[in-house]
């Protein structure tokens, strides 16, 4: 899901304030129930889609709205956790208490422990801590493999890590029919930053040219975002066209960022292909295959790459 970050406003009813701190119910395995909990906080909460432009104060961290999660793993410590890393304050001392890194309990919830272990790997991430946040990626392979925002997320991890291949098979694994799609925006500018560590830049701005071309030609419909097709089975009528404009606003902010990334790595591989510098490679990538795609195999792709690198 794209989310823009948001915070509370700062007025607000006894009333309001009950509802906005309640935690929906099964709010991290079903998109329907954390929608339906948006509709009732009227979006006016960090984990939701921002709709209401302009409508939010300043953020008040010793609200009990921001409180910390303490003790164990559960729904609520974990809803907790999540609506402070949307904020830029991920709890990463209490991810740390929980050994995420070691064996799951045996009376723990899979998908729970599995969602704790992926706030994890992003909050590593955000640290620069790579290497440590791609070994949690990479435990919840199995329970995230049908999450395409996983794959994307893992793909920079493992090119942190110059696991070029794995990167490359993530993409694969991101973009499968089997599971619900999520606009990569990055795709090209990561593959031409695998192409440029191998020396491969020719290759490189091949794939800035039809990152570009795929970038400015592809226009936002935000009938295919899951939130907004709830949004119009339940006939909500103007929060739909909200959601719509947020989509659309979202939609652009990423096009242009990803552009701009694109714009500026062509320049430093035009400058790495002036006369004297290393003639360029003819090989290129080869991608895993052409067909039958399997669930079972989603998250375990490699895409083989030959390095041209002295």
């Amino acid at each position: 899901m794209l989310f823009s970050l948001g915070i509370l406003l700062i007025a607000q009813t006894s009333a309001e304030t009950s509802i906005i701190n309640k935690v929906p119910e099964n709010w991290y395995r079903s998109t329907t129930n954390l929608f339906k909990y948006c509709v009732e906080v009227k979006f006016e909460h960090p984990i939701c889609p921002q709709i209401n432009r302009g409508n939010f104060g300043e953020i008040n961290f010793e609200s009990e709205f921001f409180k910390a999660p303490v003790g164990g793993l559960t729904s609520k410590t974990l809803f907790q956790a999540q609506v402070l890393y949307e904020v830029n304050r991920a709890p990463v001392y209490w991810l740390v208490g929980l050994n995420l890194t070691g064996k799951k309990p045996e009376t723990m919830d899979s998908r729970l422990w599995a969602e704790a272990q992926w706030l994890y790997a992003r909050a590593l991430f955000d640290r620069h801590e790579y290497q440590k946040s791609l070994e949690i990626f990479d435990k919840v392979v199995d329970e995230m493999k049908g999450r395409a925002l996983f794959h994307q997320q893992r793909a920079w991890a493992q090119f942190f890590n110059r696991q070029f291949d794995k990167a490359l098979g993530s993409i694969v694994s991101s973009e499968s029919p089997l599971i619900y799609e999520v606009a990569f925006f990055e795709k090209w500018f990561l593959r031409a930053l695998i192409e440029k560590e191998n020396c491969l830049y020719a290759d490189a701005i091949k794939s800035i040219t039809e990152g570009r071309k795929q970038l400015t030609t592809r226009k936002p419909d935000p009938n295919n975002h899951p939130w907004v097709a709830l949004c119009k089975r339940e006939g909500l009528g103007t929060t739909c066209s909200r959601l719509n404009a947020w989509y659309d606003r979202v939609y652009q902010q990423k096009t242009k960022s990803s552009l701009d990334d694109l714009d500026l790595l062509e320049i430093e591989l035009k400058d790495r292909l002036t006369p004297g510098q290393k003639e360029q490679s003819s090989s290129s990538i080869v991608w895993p295959f052409v067909g039958e795609n399997w669930k079972d195999e989603l998250g375990h792709y490699s895409v083989p790459i030959k390095s041209a690198c002295s």
